[in-house]
């Protein structure tokens, strides 16, 4: 099918000069690509407000009775014993940003990075990869967390749907499947870590600083995990350590990720204050958070109203898995509220 529009000079100019920059093969490739992200984007909140990695199914695949994890990955998810050469965290310039030349006070996380569990899992099969070594080959990290990820959301996932589970019971959410290609491209793209033709670095892993990335003397890129990186990934997990499915962090680890992003993360305890203090105001369902986030941060990010829902969306989802907001029905509308926990979050933030 064919379709006639028309591009405004600045778009035009700004795609000539990425494909310039190699990112793109061409206009048609740059197109397609942004059509696919934006049916993701649309795809990922139907009937919902908390986003998850829209799921590829193909025919004639059944996932009532997925593949077991085997013993060799349950060991690369489980066993975190002995010690890890860690590497420096990467500064915030090199990172990937909504915009060219953007502030620290104003990034966010990309909206479709949407729960902290996937990155725990990145994180434990990455301390387990290293073994002595103080960087690994990163696409082979990342072909294997992607395969072994894949294997316990699979896993997962015919728990949930034997216990017919409602959607926001589920903590498959952004985790890959096993006969799902594009689920773990996604997954590696966005919650493991990347290094851009330009150098700058992307992925929940990177922008969290619990890895860093590098070239060697080949120009291959290498992954290596940071401190705090090894420190959440040595954090028991229920759903690693004891095949407990029905929740995804423990408090410990949710205590962590809270005292690391202060310390270490500045986009994202900007974010999560942003919200925060919007529900603790009283602005309670999404619509009325898109309009406030809009119109602090539209201009900012030259962000579509796609891009705005996408940007709340994903930063409620990780707020709720978090357990510093949470959710009311009110008939057939949502209203959040900040939990006990959201309120010491902020409380401690404003008194530093």
């Amino acid at each position: 099918m064919r379709y006639v529009i028309d591009i405004p000079q600045n778009q035009s100019s700004a795609i000539e000069e990425v494909i310039k920059a190699g990112k793109y093969k061409n206009f048609a490739q740059f197109i397609i690509t942004a059509l696919e992200n934006q049916i993701y984007i649309e795809n990922t909140e139907i009937n919902d407000d908390q986003p998850s990695v829209t799921h590829i199914k193909e025919n004639n695949i059944s996932l009532q009775q997925p593949r077991e994890v085997n013993n060799e990955d349950n060991t690369r998810l489980k066993e975190i014993e002995g010690q890890r050469k860690v590497v420096s965290m990467p500064a915030f310039q090199s990172l990937v940003n909504l915009g060219d030349g953007l502030k620290e006070d104003h990034s966010w996380l990309w909206g479709q990075i949407n729960r902290i569990l996937p990155i725990k899992i990145g994180l434990r099969i990455l301390y387990n990869e290293l073994g002595h070594e103080q960087w690994v080959d990163l696409e082979k990290y990342r072909d294997k967390a992607a395969e072994v990820a894949a294997e316990l959301g699979t896993r997962i996932k015919g728990y949930e749907d034997k216990k017919r589970k409602l959607r926001d019971e589920k903590i498959t959410a952004g985790l890959p499947e096993t006969k799902g290609f594009k689920s773990r491209v996604r997954y590696k793209g966005q919650f493991l870590a990347y290094m851009r033709k330009d150098g700058k670095l992307d992925g929940a892993m990177t922008h969290l600083k619990f890895v860093n990335l590098k070239k060697d003397e080949r120009e291959y890129v290498l992954i290596g995990i940071t401190e705090p990186g090894l420190q959440f990934a040595k954090i028991e997990n229920p759903v690693m350590d004891n095949q407990d499915y029905e929740r995804n962090l423990t408090e410990q680890e949710i205590d962590f990720y809270l005292s690391h992003i202060p310390k270490n993360v500045k986009c994202e305890l900007n974010a999560i204050t942003w919200l925060l203090s919007k529900v603790g105001g009283g602005v309670h369902n999404r619509e009325d958070i898109n309009k406030k986030l809009k119109g602090e941060f539209g201009s900012i990010w030259k962000a579509s109203d796609s891009v705005i829902n996408t940007q709340r969306a994903g930063l409620m989802a990780r707020m709720t898995e978090l357990r510093l907001i949470d959710r009311e029905k009110e008939g057939i509308n949502v209203k959040y509220k900040i939990t006990k926990k959201g309120e010491e979050f902020l409380y401690k933030k404003e008194k530093n």
